[in-house]
């Protein structure tokens, strides 16, 4: 199993390497060919060529694509960049990527509805269960805001602003008591749990603005979000017909 993975973690190096280096990096360089790569060449990687790779974009994270042998090369992409349309549509790798990404979202999205289906199950089986006790003690204090806003209510109309304000104060302080002993776990606001549209990313309504931040900053929301983008744009060429195949 060890070399199975040293093997793995070696060809994903050697990819690597191909990509930045070019497929020549190990031949002498008075051997060297030297050739400059054409868009349509193998070892080239297509879908960098429109714009996106999804096995560059997710190297190294969850979303890991697994290793990729081909090269991005600046020749050919600009070769690519200046082909005029007809040209691009007669390759057919507008219309291979729009598929590939096509796939990738597909999946993902059948992933995010699995989770978001299971957390609204769980949330209509989750009920908290109170002891007697706290029951009793959660009774008490609902008819005690109840009255006390009855209360507010008609000291408000009989003209004593500050008798009302001062009994609102106190049904607010009532409340949040209330909510402490219903939400024990968090007084206030109870945690739930959700699953970002965009990632799959879990998230919690109890999260800080750093984690929030950190979250959509990262290479995998990041990521998703320009695959998607990648594919609504692809989708609309031709008038929302999308490019056409080879």
């Amino acid at each position: 199993h060890t070399q199975k993975t040293m093997a793995a973690a070696k060809a994903a190096l050697a990819a690597q390497l191909d990509a930045l280096m070019g497929k020549e990096r190990d031949v002498p360089v008075d051997m060297r060919t030297n050739r400059k790569l054409s868009p349509d060449d193998e070892e080239v990687d297509k879908y960098w060529l429109v714009g996106l790779s999804p096995y560059i974009l997710f190297r190294n994270t969850r979303s890991d694509l697994g290793p990729w042998d081909k090269v991005t090369d600046d020749d050919a992409k600009e070769t690519w960049d200046k082909l005029p349309q007809e040209k691009k549509d007669e390759y057919g790798y507008e219309y291979d990527t729009m598929r590939f990404l096509e796939q990738l979202v597909g999946d993902l999205d059948k992933t995010i509805k699995r989770h978001q289906d299971k957390l609204e199950q769980d949330k209509t089986s989750k009920v908290i269960t109170l002891s007697a006790e706290t029951r009793t003690q959660v009774d008490a204090l609902a008819k005690e805001i109840n009255d006390l806003q009855a209360s507010a209510q008609r000291l408000g109309e009989e003209g004593d602003v500050d008798g009302s304000m001062k009994a609102m104060q106190t049904v607010e302080e009532l409340k949040v008591k209330k909510d402490g002993l219903e939400n024990p776990q968090f007084p206030g606001k109870e945690k739930v749990m959700e699953v970002c549209d965009v990632c799959c990313n879990f998230m919690a309504n109890t999260d800080s603005d750093v984690r929030k931040a950190e979250h959509l900053a990262g290479k995998q929301h990041m990521g998703w979000n320009q695959i998607r983008t990648k594919l609504k744009e692809l989708k609309e060429m031709n008038g929302g017909a999308g490019p056409p195949p080879k």
